[in-house]
């Protein structure tokens, strides 16, 4: 992913500075597996645009979405917004590489956390074939839907330009934060009902009491992101395979820093994504 331009405070405002974690480590937290990254990794490929979700500070919502930004194209062009005053200066999208605006926060607590009229824009931009990726403070998906539709005021048939709500799931143990168990409690896929609104389906969903993951599991989950992906299902979970296994070496391999992590996800788009593609 390459910067149109320079971030402004996108992690907010904090007291401390951030830490930010690869992809593999989230997944060594256990924050998803990777399978479910996998998943991600073929929309977002595509430039599926998303919203991680979460109410609690803390809770892992910036962590997560930029750690899951490192699975797009190494081409990917990202537009960082600015909060208020912020002028839409995006540069040209074109059908060779998603460009994405990178949103730090939808919400009215700080100035540069994007609001009103700032939020509808970039659903209108979406709705012209840019790319979105964002947070929100939100327990659940329906909470997520409000804010848009009731709050920012979205039309329902921009807000179905979202490819996922991706809601995470946060508690504390008797060891304090420290000892937090941050968890994607669900993945909802967003598409258009055909009457002018929106419906979404849930193709991933966590079991707090057993700790797992449901990715996928019925014909209709694979069915509904293979057409959004515009493969067939055959190819989707043969794709998935791929890339989970690919993660999963990285995993035993003990590769966890960013930039071993980012470098090796862009090989893999050299030497196998894109000659399959081209072959």
């Amino acid at each position: 992913m390459r910067a149109a331009n320079q971030p402004v405070s996108w992690w907010g405002w904090h007291w401390e500075p951030p830490v930010p974690m690869s992809l593999v480590e989230i997944l060594q937290a256990g924050n998803m597996p990777p399978r479910l990254a996998a998943m991600f990794w073929l929309a977002l490929e595509r430039g599926a645009s998303l919203i991680v979700a979460a109410d609690p500070p803390s809770a892992g919502k910036t962590a997560t979405l930029t750690a899951l930004l490192s699975l797009t194209p190494p081409e990917t062009v990202a537009y960082f917004t600015r909060g208020m005053g912020e002028t839409f200066e995006l540069p040209p999208r074109t059908e060779a590489y998603p460009t994405y605006m990178l949103v730090n926060e939808m919400s009215d607590h700080i100035p540069v956390y994007t609001w009103d009229g700032y939020a509808r824009r970039t659903f209108e931009l979406m709705a012209e074939g840019y790319s979105l990726a964002t947070t929100v403070h939100a327990n659940t998906v329906d909470e997520v839907l409000a804010i848009l539709r009731d709050e920012i005021g979205v039309p329902p048939e921009q807000i179905a330009k979202l490819t996922f709500i991706v809601p995470l799931h946060l508690s504390h143990s008797s060891g304090g934060v420290d000892s937090a168990r941050r968890r994607v409690s669900e993945v909802a896929l967003l598409r258009p009902d055909g009457d002018g609104d929106l419906a979404y389906r849930s193709i991933v969903r966590w079991d707090a009491d057993t700790d797992s993951f449901a990715i996928l599991e019925s014909e209709e989950d694979r069915q509904s992101l293979a057409d959004w992906c515009g493969i067939p299902a055959e190819t989707l979970l043969s794709e998935m395979d791929k890339r989970e296994a690919f993660l999963a070496r990285l995993l035993e391999n003990g590769m966890s820093s960013i930039p071993e992590v980012n470098a090796a996800i862009e090989r893999f788009y050299v030497e196998e994504i894109r000659p399959r593609r081209s072959a």
